[in-house]
């Protein structure tokens, strides 16, 4: 009745369904680091640009990332890249 522990619980629950949030930063424009993209812990660069649109692979040049993932910031990385937990992905696309 009191709300107590929900957001204990609601941790609990996504950490057992192993799934993380990517923040992602739309080519020249501001990072969205109000709604992250939920995705499943073992989620590559592919799996993200498969999940925003099916064109994504097939027009992707690099990506570029920093987070828990990347060596140094804004490192450019390919689709088999492991994402981490809180990473921030920059998707760059060929026209």
């Amino acid at each position: 009745k009191t709300g107590e522990g929900i957001d204990a619980m609601k941790d609990f629950i996504f950490d057992h369904l192993h799934f993380m949030s990517i923040f992602l930063k739309p080519q020249g424009q501001e990072a969205d680091l109000v709604e992250p993209l939920i995705v499943k812990d073992t989620s590559t660069v592919r799996d993200v640009c498969t999940k925003l649109h099916r064109d994504f692979v097939r027009k992707f040049r690099y990506a570029r990332v920093t987070g828990p993932s990347a060596k140094f910031d804004w490192q450019r990385v390919g689709l088999h890249h492991n994402l981490m937990d809180g990473d921030l992905l920059s998707i760059i696309m060929r026209r």
